[in-house]
């Protein structure tokens, strides 16, 4: 079971009073006080006697990633001086050939640290090796993984630890790469390091403790805990996380849900430990991609040719199914859209999901019609279904005086401007039913300006809310209410307004 240590640079003993608090109530078991930036003279029992938890002292130099300045023997000294002002645990690299005094002190954490800050090495397992050659009792390794897929290294040397022998913490740094901490808990790392707050973090990719203790649950899981995560490029911001853990805890399931951004979807796929993998989300630019990571498609994912779920099956086999196609369907349905009746519809774009929602209003009885500034992603599909391509233009929108409108590109999330028009020029007639695919935020510069010029608008949480549903019951078996599932998101931007 992982314990998670607080990281903080210790500044002031107010400060580190203020901050072990936060941490505590956080979940926090251990506070790292990082002495880099500690006042030279100033005495460390006045601030470690306001702090509840053990903690655990570290003092890192520029080549190491830290900001100390003094000498190595300035260094020595603050470090034996915490020990006796009352520190339970101590931190030292792998080149340190000096050993604190250990009479009179409470230590009973001692790890042995190696950083890499331009990427990974080969010789992890080595490294761990000589690491524990040293006296000590845990060895940590941290490296940098510029993208996800780098931190393959990390997942092999964990998973070739017996941590009863070796105890060994292992994760990569890196924006996109911090997945790798929690996923090294479920690989049996006896510690996870966790900032106090978000923006506070002492390396690159540490996660809130209250993250990590809370939606993660990083002290439960283990080697039987069922994994699933969303793989995506963007991912970090996805409220799947949110959702799929929330409901993994409230239908007491052992399993954890975690966001994969990556460049290589597929070397992702291959590093996750495949004893535990249970699922995954595929989310843009990947729904194609996944395609071939599949053994088996389902109806809806043949059709489309895209992916947007994995199930793993007995024996390893994956299983590919398009739950977007449900969430597009189940969406107009909750809105009080009839059956299509030869209608024309609309899909702005061509990629993945656009797809998805061109094959679920072809089924409701829509004449559909896909819209794109590139047309060459959805040819052979379009061919396949007898589905019309047109160019993304206002003009042509007009021409086709849809009843349906789906939007189906990133424009309008999060992740690009908020007020950027797709189609600058049209209005939507109030009898237009206008759906939006992204559900970040809540309503996006389209909807806003349907709604404003009378048409009904379906906001992307809808569809979101539909194809989760039908991911759940692949993940769990469980059948899920739509009233549940916008419970588990209450607080979030999608459900706000």
């Amino acid at each position: 079971m992982a314990q998670i240590i607080a990281s903080v640079f210790a500044e002031t003993r107010d400060q580190v009073a203020r901050i072990a608090a936060k941490a505590a109530m956080a979940g926090a078991d251990w506070l790292e006080l990082r002495l880099d930036r500690w006042p030279k003279g100033t005495d460390l029992a006045p601030a470690l006697g306001t702090v509840r938890l053990p903690v655990l002292v570290a003092c890192r130099t520029p080549e190491d990633g830290g900001h100390y300045r003094g000498t190595l023997s300035e260094r020595r000294e603050l470090l034996s001086h915490a020990l006796m002002a009352g520190a339970s645990g101590i931190d030292l690299e792998g080149w340190e050939t000096w050993a604190p005094p250990v009479g009179r002190t409470r230590l009973r954490l001692f790890i042995r640290s190696f950083h890499s800050f331009t990427g990974v090495p080969k010789e992890l397992l080595a490294i761990r090796d000589r690491l524990h050659a040293l006296p000590g009792g845990v060895a940590k390794i941290a490296v940098t993984a510029h993208d996800l897929a780098d931190a393959a290294p990390v997942l092999d040397l964990l998973s070739q630890t017996d941590q009863r022998q070796h105890p060994t913490v292992a994760f990569a740094m890196g924006r996109t790469a911090w997945p790798v901490r929690v996923l090294a808990c479920a690989l049996g790392s006896p510690y996870v390091y966790a900032s106090v707050e978000e923006g506070e973090d002492t390396a690159p990719g540490q996660v809130p403790v209250a993250l990590l203790a809370g939606i993660y649950r990083v002290r439960e899981l283990g080697a039987g805990t069922a994994l699933f995560g969303l793989l995506g490029n963007p991912a970090l911001s996805s409220l799947g996380p949110w959702l799929h853990n929330r409901m993994f805890r409230r239908l007491g399931i052992d399993a954890v849900y975690l966001p994969f951004e990556t460049s290589r979807p597929e070397a992702v796929v291959a590093m996750l430990p495949r004893r535990q993998l249970r699922g995954l989300s595929v989310t843009a630019p990947w729904k194609r991609n996944a395609v071939s990571l599949c053994h088996r498609l389902t109806e809806e994912a043949a059709a489309t040719g895209v992916v947007n779920t994995v199930v793993a099956e007995a024996h390893g086999l994956l299983v590919g199914h398009n739950t977007d196609v449900a969430g597009v369907r189940v969406a107009l349905e909750r809105a009080g859209v009839p059956s299509g009746g030869g209608r024309p519809a609309v899909v702005l774009g061509t990629g993945g999901a656009a797809r998805g929602g061109a094959y679920a209003l072809a089924q409701m009885g829509f004449r559909v019609t896909m819209l794109g500034r590139s047309l060459e992603p959805a040819r052979e599909f379009a061919k396949k279904h007898g589905i019309p391509l047109g160019s993304l233009t206002a003009r042509t929108v007009v021409d086709l005086t849809p009843a349906v409108v789906v939007n189906a590109t990133p424009v309008g999330s999060i992740d690009h401007d908020p007020e950027e028009r797709l189609l600058p020029g049209w209005t939507p007639t109030t009898s237009t039913v206008v759906l939006d695919m992204v559900y970040q935020p809540f309503l996006t510069r389209l909807l806003l300006d349907a709604k404003e010029a009378g048409a009904q608008v379906v906001p992307g949480v809808e569809m979101f809310v539909g194809q989760a549903q039908a991911q759940v019951k692949l993940f769990t078996g469980a059948t899920v209410e739509d009233g549940t599932l916008r419970t588990l998101l209450a607080g979030t931007a999608v459900v706000s307004h």
